[in-house]
């Protein structure tokens, strides 16, 4: 593991020793619960500063911390991209919504937030699509589904500006193919400089097309 701390903090140099703290102590808690929960593949049990953290902070670096921030995130399984995120921006104005339908999911996202006494985060066990009332202004995802479905499945919970910031792998110019013939929005594709075939999508100014 000493190698793979060593890139991830190489790849992270702002990160706080006290943040990397709090991510370790969340690494162990996610390796500890996942024989239970299936919350990652085993197979990358060994890659999750890199795999998963570091990941997850990607997004992180693209918000504006200047601004006050209600921030969904659909289907978030494991806490990828949220609890690291959420970890990392305790003194800012950012408050996390974690959307998941698995209850056992939600438990462990839960038995997280108490571990790492995060109070900038809510979890709601229950499908996006029967969230009501609320609007957020970034929405982020990561491998839970097709652009399609996440527009058609969230768009209620959207402002004028709200901003996705999405996960996507090799498919994802076909998932914008397919996207553009139900919403018009304007988007920028993100490398990751680490993995070949890896992406963060930021999508604006979405509309449902008639």
């Amino acid at each position: 593991m000493s190698n793979e701390i060593d890139q991830f903090i190489a790849n992270n140099p702002n990160v706080s020793r006290e943040t990397i703290a709090k991510l370790a102590d969340f690494r162990s808690f996610l390796i500890e619960q996942n024989s239970k929960h299936n919350l990652v593949s085993k197979s990358q049990l060994d890659k999750i500063w890199m795999r998963h953290i570091h990941d997850s902070l990607r997004i992180f670096y693209l918000l504006d911390l200047k601004k006050s921030l209600q921030i969904l995130d659909i289907g978030s399984g494991g806490g990828f991209p949220a609890i690291p995120m959420a970890v990392a921006s305790e003194k800012y104005d950012l408050k996390y919504t974690l959307c998941e339908s698995v209850t056992k999911k939600s438990n462990f996202l839960n038995l997280s937030l108490e571990l790492l006494k995060l109070s900038n985060v809510e979890i709601i066990n229950e499908r996006v699509e029967m969230v009501k009332n609320r609007k957020f202004d970034i929405i982020t995802c990561r491998a839970v589904s097709k652009l399609n479905n996440i527009f058609t499945n969230s768009h209620h919970l959207t402002k004028q500006n709200t901003i996705f910031l999405l996960h996507k792998g090799i498919n994802v110019v076909e998932e914008i193919n397919d996207a553009t013939k139900y919403w018009f929005f304007e988007h920028v594709l993100i490398k990751n400089d680490l993995e070949e075939g890896s992406f963060i999508i930021k999508i604006n100014n979405l509309k449902k097309l008639n």
